[in-house]
């Protein structure tokens, strides 16, 4: 597999995943498999990597290498072709077929912020386009580079703690650390702390990615999306360099670090990030499950939780009857003595939902808030079934990322979207979302709910289809356009936490108004006069 189109486009650390026996039962009876369709030989991207040679001017190169040294500029097929693209589905089809029309000309990693204000100045000199990366996790076209030009990464080099404030609960990094680089050091430092950031990528996503895609973690009801973490941020754009104070509020006019929080590299490079922490108390943490009697019941008891003042969970998520009933297949739960009992007791197959909830923070605290979930829980229809269910999905909560890649070995599209919906338009938005995707036959649908606020939540849509054999690109785009519209048309945001790319980039003007892109591009040509900075309709800009 070494340097093949597969060794990029496999996720994270690229191990073979073998589907279980679970997975293929499902798969044969949504979709009619047989023992014979699970040879996993579709547009498996075995070649080896092929591009034409960089473009990049020679003195260029001469100029970049003098900045950052020989081995911190690449312009090799495969370097060049590894950063040609995230984790998006057509991303993932074209790599998979070989198809890589815009490589960058070069990948450049710095070392300093030095360098990269003097890689910033060349390149803006000389227009090249700069794409800021991490770890290309993203899943809305984010990093693709479809003006050439440098793809600037800064996980190599620029990935360090710089400082951990005891008094100040902060913690100031460099854009390129990994979340389990971030958490290790938080551990094991002092008491112990933790960011309370982990996103389904978070094996493989850099806090720059976070900070960019303004990105939300599995716990972020109670440590808050990356919007409530960041403090302060430094950017170096080709205007100049802007660095926000941290203070712990300030009203001191617009808030300058906010523009920069969901720019996805548009506007510049973001060079240092301070973020909060928290005492890490793992130990202290408390666990509950329930199982509802349907998705209506279950929204309204998290509705009820989150309004009832009593405190935020941690984790807190709901799986709609289809998830549920998919989690309880491949793991075997269906016909077991525990399931007859359940339908016994009037939760219903089709019907019932999963709801997970985890508790951090003070131990008195989280069984004050526990007793109070139950009781609240137990008024809405629902069945305690213990802390077991949850710390097992904890135990694996990443593993569901590694499915995509041997589903799609076999033909199987998958994909995710995600919304975030007022509590009144949830349950309307959901049916909406799933009348849409079940005109298409032959398709398996699974939602979930798992970052909640007082004012509503975010609805996660799965959905796993056969491909269209030859016509896979066309087919996932017209999908996916549905998709979108019956989300948008129904009251659901562009987007939650997985940010707008390029993916997205179609439907802001209707989300924002002519004014609003009006707005965005002034800050981005006044930041960015040349265009250089992630260029190619991210966000929607020019």
């Amino acid at each position: 597999m070494e340097k093949t189109y597969r060794s990029i486009v496999k996720w994270g650390d690229k191990h073979e995943e073998i589907l279980e026996e679970g997975v293929k039962a499902l798969v044969k009876e949504k979709f009619g498999y047989t023992d014979d369709d699970f040879q996993p030989n579709y547009l498996r991207g075995d070649e080896e990597v092929i591009l034409p040679d960089s473009k990049l001017p020679e003195a260029v190169v001469d100029s970049l290498i003098k900045i950052c040294g020989k081995e911190n500029v690449d312009i090799s097929a495969y370097g060049r072709a590894l950063h040609s693209y995230g984790y998006f589905y057509t991303d993932l089809l074209n790599l998979r077929k070989g198809n890589i029309a815009t490589p960058p000309a070069a990948v450049v990693s710095p070392r300093t912020e030095e360098e990269i204000e003097e890689i910033v100045h060349l390149c803006n000199r000389k227009k090249i386009a700069i794409t800021p990366v991490g770890g290309r996790s993203s899943v809305t076209r984010g990093v693709e580079t479809p003006h050439g030009g440098i793809s600037l990464d800064l996980s190599k080099h620029f990935n360090k703690v710089l400082e951990v404030n005891e008094t100040n609960l902060t913690v100031t990094v460099q854009p390129g650390i990994s979340g389990p680089e971030l958490e290790k050091h938080l551990n094991s430092f002092g008491q112990g702390y933790t960011c309370g950031h982990f996103p389904q990528s978070f094996e493989y996503s850099c806090v720059g990615g976070w900070v960019a895609a303004r990105g939300a973690g599995q716990e972020s009801t109670y440590y808050g999306k990356i919007d409530n973490l960041v403090l302060s941020l430094k950017i170096i754009a080709p205007a100049g360099v802007i660095e926000t104070k941290t203070f712990p509020a300030s009203a001191e006019g617009w808030d300058l670090m906010r523009t920069f929080i969901g720019s996805e590299g548009a506007l510049g490079v973001i060079t240092r990030v301070v973020l909060k922490i928290k005492p890490n108390r793992e130990e202290q943490a408390a666990y509950a499950s329930f199982i509802m009697k349907d998705f209506e019941s279950a929204t309204k008891c998290m509705r009820q939780i989150m309004q009832s003042e009593t405190g935020y969970p941690a984790l807190f998520r709901i799986s709609d009857p289809d998830e549920t009933a998919t989690a309880f297949k491949i793991k075997g739960f269906d016909n077991s003595k525990e399931d007859k009992i359940l339908k016994v007791l009037g939760y219903k197959p089709g019907k019932r939902c999963l709801m997970f909830i985890s508790l951090k923070g003070d131990a008195d605290r989280n069984q004050l808030m526990k007793k109070k979930i139950k009781k609240i829980a137990k008024k809405n229809g629902g069945f305690s079934t213990g802390k077991k269910p949850v710390v097992e999905w904890l135990g694996q909560r990443y593993s569901s990322s590694y499915l995509r890649d041997p589903l799609m070995d076999i033909g199987i599209m998958t994909d995710t979207v995600e919304t975030a919906v007022m509590w009144d338009q949830l349950v309307p938005l959901w049916k909406a979302v799933r009348r849409y995707l079940f005109q298409r036959d032959k398709i398996h649908v699974m939602t979930h709910i798992s970052h909640v606020y007082e004012n509503g939540a975010n609805l996660y849509f799965t959905f796993l289809s056969p491909m269209k054999k030859g016509k896979e690109m066309e087919d996932y785009l017209q999908l996916h356009k549905g998709l979108i519209d019956s989300i948008h048309q129904n009251g659901g945001s562009l987007s939650h936490h997985h940010g707008i790319g390029r993916a997205l980039a179609p439907w802001m003007e209707e989300e924002i108004g002519k004014t609003g892109m009006g707005m965005m591009q002034a800050v981005k040509d006044f930041l960015d006069p040349k265009g250089i900075m992630n260029p190619g309709n991210t966000l929607g800009l020019h």
